[in-house]
């Protein structure tokens, strides 16, 4: 059935939101938002690793961490994407926006030095996410594909950390990752009266999945007593989702074709997928040769190519399908920079670069994910056992279009932008 297969296709759209690594505002679904301190210098902090944060960036930083820190933090995001349809669908002249839009992802982090040369911690974030909400939702154009969406996922990352020789320092953690999602979306049929397609119903999706695994790696260097190299990598996982689907039929105006759609009109049932998460490469080098100065660079490869497909399976076995993805490995590169401005100040920049790893026939009202340029600024206090690092980040990220290969049939370019403020506060016990 027509509308039955229209209605699958937009779940497991969904349910790809929950799996991939966002990112919101990195490579596909990666959040990478793990920290002000980092943030502030772009990013650019696997060969420092010298805050809590380093559960995220290199848990070989936690070794060298005295005493017992908490450092915890909020980013909050402000977004938005603008389309232009071209013929045949939607056509030429059309204009949708979601407006501004407002994500706040945390971290937290612990952690606790056991003995020289040997911590502990546990590290919670939001890694992954997404968010859309397109204006005027009864007229807006794809919205058979999605009006609305909210996901949140969520990182449990326990820690240890050794140094074995005073110029080599290991880490390793577990990683333990739910998320939940929420999709909102109307479902189109043909009218065999020659009307075109009509809205007679909507979807209502709620899901979560139970806790999934990996685990992460990191490896510090000291090359020169200037240099640093720094090593990290977050292993493939495999994440499943379970969710509920909720139908509700609407009036046509039509009594005898709302008959016909309500005989073939999906029941409330629930539904499944699977996939692979990229496993995650940063190399990094930091130089500190100069006085008062501090320059690192990071190369991050994620490991895409593995996601070809999105298996779905549904209660009504008919309605299973492949969602074809066919992603492709990326490359990101950050650079940043800090300075010692006085005793208790420090003052950061950065930029990165981020390349997208999906192809434009996977782009969508859900997320058309564009290659993009990050510039970013910070400051740092540290007074006593306290601490605070503040960070502001800038999106340039290019437009993109469909060129006529969308999978939905919805075609056009998509323009995204973005503003970010974040602030982490430590304390050293």
């Amino acid at each position: 059935m027509e509308v039955r297969a229209r209605a699958l296709r937009v779940f497991v759209l969904a349910v790809a939101i929950v799996l991939l690594p966002r990112a919101g505002l990195a490579a596909g679904f990666s959040i990478f938002e793990g920290g002000a301190k980092a943030l502030g210098m772009g990013g650019a902090f696997a060969a420092q690793a010298n805050d809590p944060s380093a559960i995220f960036f290199n848990s070989a930083g936690l070794a060298d961490l005295e005493g017992t820190q908490v450092y915890a933090g909020v980013a909050t995001i402000f977004t938005g994407t603008e389309f232009a349809g071209v013929d045949p669908d939607p056509g030429f002249g059309v204009k949708e926006e979601t407006g501004t839009l407002f994500f706040p992802p945390i971290n937290a982090y612990v952690t606790h030095q056991l003995r020289e040369g040997l911590g502990v911690g546990l590290g919670v974030y939001n890694a992954f996410g997404l968010g859309q909400d397109w204006k005027d939702p009864d007229q807006f154009t794809g919205r058979h594909i999605a009006n609305k969406v909210n996901l949140e996922t969520f990182y449990f990352v326990p820690t240890i950390a050794w140094r074995p020789h005073a110029r080599v320092a290991v880490g390793v953690g577990a990683q333990m990752i739910y998320s939940t999602v929420e999709l909102h979306r109307y479902i189109q049929q043909w009218d065999p009266n020659g009307s075109g397609y009509l809205d007679v119903g909507t979807l209502n999706l709620e899901g979560s999945d139970g806790l999934n695994f990996g685990f992460n790696a990191g490896l510090l260097v000291q090359a020169h007593e200037d240099v640093s190299l720094g090593a990290s990598f977050r292993s493939q996982a495999t994440a499943e989702i379970e969710g509920h689907a909720d139908f509700t039929q609407r009036s046509t105006g039509d009594a005898a074709f709302d008959q016909v759609v309500a005989a073939e009109f999906p029941d409330d049932q629930t539904g499944s997928t699977w996939i692979d998460l990229p496993w995650v490469l940063s190399l990094a080098g930091a130089y500190t040769g100069v006085e008062r100065w501090v320059f690192e660079a990071d190369v991050i490869l994620f490991g895409w190519s593995q996601f070809e497909k999105l298996p779905f399976r549904f209660e009504d076995k008919s309605l299973n399908t492949d969602r074809v993805q066919d992603y492709e490995n990326t490359l990101n590169v950050r650079v940043g920079l800090e300075y010692a401005l006085a005793e208790r100040w420090d003052l950061r920049v950065g930029y990165y670069w981020d390349e997208t790893p999906q192809p434009r026939k996977a782009m969508s009202p859900i997320l058309a994910d564009p290659d993009r340029h990050g510039f970013a600024a910070g400051a740092g206090l540290h007074t006593g056992a306290w601490t605070a690092d503040l960070f502001g980040l800038v999106l340039l990220a290019e437009e993109r279009s469909t060129q006529g290969e969308s999978l939905d049939a919805y075609n056009g370019t998509y323009a995204s932008y973005g503003t970010l403020l974040g602030l982490n506060v430590g304390y050293r016990f």
